[in-house]
């Protein structure tokens, strides 16, 4: 299934996996997520935003952009979003948005319930990935620092995951009981998830790009 990736300001990683741009996929950058997908390599389909934050506006002018107003009630990355959406893309990564400012970072994270939430966020701090009811994990070098935080700020979510130094067994994970810095120390971790939300499985990362 073809998705779009959106590169956003703010804590972009140093490197993203090989295989994540497959054919059909829609590389949009908000603004100064131009220049996180410059750095890393990747070729952009689509700018949009205000464009007051990147340095790169006379190279964005030549390629397709849709440029907003600085006055907007939007953020640049919702305004990408809402593109995506209206593209018919169901399914997206979002790659930035990690640190720099708060209000930037809250922002972002209560757009997940109006346009769902990625199936991958990269930053420069963590790698962060999606659960819905199952998903295993391989744990290349345990024991591996976890954290387990719910997808929204709203819905509670219910998780197993027992391969851990702390197991959890059908723990209820709200934005009051996030589940930090546990340590997987198997070959493999198996999380299990139910209840009305979904939730983030995130791994720290050691090296990043700004």
């Amino acid at each position: 299934m073809s998705k779009a990736i959106i590169f956003t300001g703010g804590g972009a990683p140093s490197r993203l996996p090989v295989d994540l741009l497959q054919p059909g996929d829609m590389v949009i950058a908000a603004d100064s997520g131009y220049e996180a997908a410059k750095a890393l390599g990747i070729p952009v389909n689509l700018c949009i935003g205000d464009f007051d934050s990147t340095r790169y506006f006379s190279e964005i002018q030549h390629l397709d952009h849709e440029k907003s107003l600085a006055d907007k009630d939007e953020s640049d990355t919702e305004l990408a979003l809402r593109k995506a959406s209206s593209l018919g893309f169901s399914t997206y990564v979002l790659v930035g948005g990690g640190g720099f400012r708060m209000d930037h970072l809250f922002t972002t994270y209560s757009l997940f319930d109006q346009y769902g939430p990625p199936s991958a966020w990269y930053t420069a701090y963590e790698s962060l990935f999606l659960v819905g009811k199952y998903h295993r994990f391989e744990i290349h070098n345990p024991p591996q620092t976890v954290s387990f935080i719910p997808s929204s700020f709203t819905k509670e979510v219910i998780i197993t995951a027992k391969q851990l130094q702390w197991p959890l067994s059908q723990h209820v994970l709200s934005m009051s009981t996030i589940s930090l810095s546990n340590r997987a120390d198997s070959p493999v971790l198996d999380v299990f998830a139910s209840g009305q939300g979904k939730l983030f499985v995130s791994f720290p990362v050691a090296d990043k790009l700004s």
